[in-house]
């Protein structure tokens, strides 16, 4: 006698992977998110019309949080001026932030996808399009931006730590010492 199986049985087998599957597809996106947020410091700047990559001074932050707003600000001996303010969602590998307010006017109301590649823990690589700088010079440019997690454990990190952290991201050790130094 041959067994068959009822095909009632295989759609049920079907959609409970489906479900699952699905499941995890959401559960990684949302562990994704959750590793933005927080408040990070940039450490390095690229624009693709100069040379290589150039430290960024102390004290220029964006703040992530998980209600779907972030925040850019620079902290001056005068005291913090917000640069920028939106929403963000990401998708995949592009964080899109949609911009309320700017000290680029040009950017206001406006849309900014930036390709994002996240490393294990401390750092974050963020490259996105510049038509026109905050002067209202036309640019376009591709800007590549290091930012590293502020928190307090980073004061303890080891420079080794952080260039094993930044290979992940970058191939140059040029660059890494820069941020590391």
């Amino acid at each position: 006698m041959k067994a068959t199986i009822p095909t009632s049985f295989l759609l049920l087998l079907l959609m409970v992977a489906f479900a699952i599957g699905c499941s995890s597809t959401r559960r990684a996106a949302k562990d994704q998110a959750a590793r933005l947020y927080g408040l990070w410091e940039v450490k390095a700047i690229h624009n693709s019309d100069e040379p290589g990559y150039r430290e960024t001074p102390p004290g220029m932050f964006k703040m992530i949080f998980p209600n779907g707003q972030f925040m850019n600000f620079i902290s001056t001996e005068e005291g913090a001026i917000i640069t920028v303010d939106g929403t963000y969602r990401l998708e995949g590998n592009i964080y899109t932030e949609e911009i309320v307010h700017s000290f680029n006017k040009s950017q206001e109301g406006k849309n900014n996808p930036l390709q994002l590649n996240m490393s294990q823990q401390h750092f974050m690589y963020l490259r996105w399009f510049q038509p026109v700088d905050e002067f209202g010079v036309v640019r376009n440019r591709w800007v590549e931006e290091i930012w590293q997690r502020v928190r307090i454990e980073d004061l303890e990190v080891s420079n080794v730590d952080l260039r094993q952290e930044l290979r992940t991201l970058l191939d140059n050790e040029e660059v890494i010492g820069k941020v590391v130094e």
